[in-house]
């Protein structure tokens, strides 16, 4: 669909950790195309103005990025401070991810709406919240599908949603408890045959930025991707492959999962455990995304651990 905003001169992009910073580059590269773009980025005010330090490396970093720097503080400003910052700006892509705390992704979302920005991608790279819905037991993911209900109240801005399943990573984090390497085992979550999706957030940035410049333009829009798709048992699979070991295969159906949450009610891994144990909105066929109808390469699962985990066997 052809974009009612075609003119977006000014991005403003929200965050530079670990999607902000890949997302930053990726806009970087694509500037170079296009003359007119300029980007910022928005960085806490101690972030913004060190000296020294990991912050000041980072600003240096931005810096020969061409990117400009802009304070301001997502959790601690109102929602009519951040609008009066995010008035000037024609698109802002947010990177800020949920360390601002409950609330926070619907104050920025309301800033957004007030300020008139003419194009914006949330927060909402991750599960597909519409088909999630309420009472996941995660009340990050009530949030966001309310940012969705926002944004679709009103035509002002235009929206874009970039659906990414799970950050690569936490598959294997031990904190997730799907993969444990000391043990040799692979939970399922549910069903040895639900799956999930994942992508690296180098490939996130590289996508958001190629969705970002496409024509015609998406608009108001949910516009899958994804690394790798694969069910529990493809994963065991993977791990045995990569191991080179029998994998100790133990399901964690459903009613084990809510009494774990039940039992540890502030264990953020149990939650998303029973979450994450669904048929359906945390994953989607990766023939379908729009990585692979542009024939986009992303990282796939064995590919990840190849890299990041490799093994005596690797070489």
């Amino acid at each position: 669909m052809k974009s009612t905003n075609p003119s977006i001169n000014t991005v403003l992009i929200l965050g530079a950790g670990e999607l902000g910073l890949p997302v930053l580059r990726a806009m970087s590269r694509q500037a170079r195309l296009h003359h007119a773009l300029n980007i910022s980025v928005l960085l806490r005010p101690e972030a913004a103005r060190a000296v020294t330090g990991p912050h000041r490396a980072r600003r240096d970093a931005l810096a020969r990025l061409g990117i400009a720097v802009v304070e301001g503080d997502l959790q601690q400003n109102s929602v009519d401070e951040l609008s009066t910052l995010l008035r000037g700006f024609d698109a802002v892509i947010n990177c800020s991810g949920f360390v601002g705390g409950a609330g926070t992704q619907i104050k920025i979302t309301q800033a957004v709406l007030q300020a008139g920005v003419a194009r914006y991608f949330p927060w909402q790279f991750g599960v597909d919240y519409d088909v999630v819905g309420t009472g996941s037991g995660q009340q990050v993911w009530d949030e966001q599908l309310e940012v969705r209900h926002l944004l679709r109240a009103q035509k002002a801005t235009e929206w874009v949603i970039v659906s990414t399943g799970i950050f690569t990573s936490y598959l294997f984090d031990s904190g997730f408890g799907v993969v444990d390497a000391a043990t040799k085992t692979v939970h399922a979550l549910g069903d040895w045959r639900y799956a999930v999706t994942l992508t690296t957030p180098e490939d996130i940035g590289r996508l958001t930025a190629a969705i970002f410049f496409h024509r015609p333009a998406f608009r108001n829009q949910v516009v899958y991707i994804a690394g790798d798709t694969l069910t529990y048992r493809e994963l065991a699979d993977v791990m045995q492959a990569h191991w080179g070991v029998e994998v100790n295969r133990v399901l964690l159906n459903k009613e084990r999962l809510q009494e774990e949450v039940l039992n540890h009610p502030r264990d953020v891994g149990a939650k998303y455990r029973l979450a994450f144990a669904r048929p359906d909105g945390v994953a989607w066929d990766k023939a379908k995304t729009f990585n692979a109808r542009q024939g986009i390469a992303t990282t796939t699962a064995e590919q990840w651990l190849a890299q990041q985990c490799p093994t005596s066997q690797d070489g």
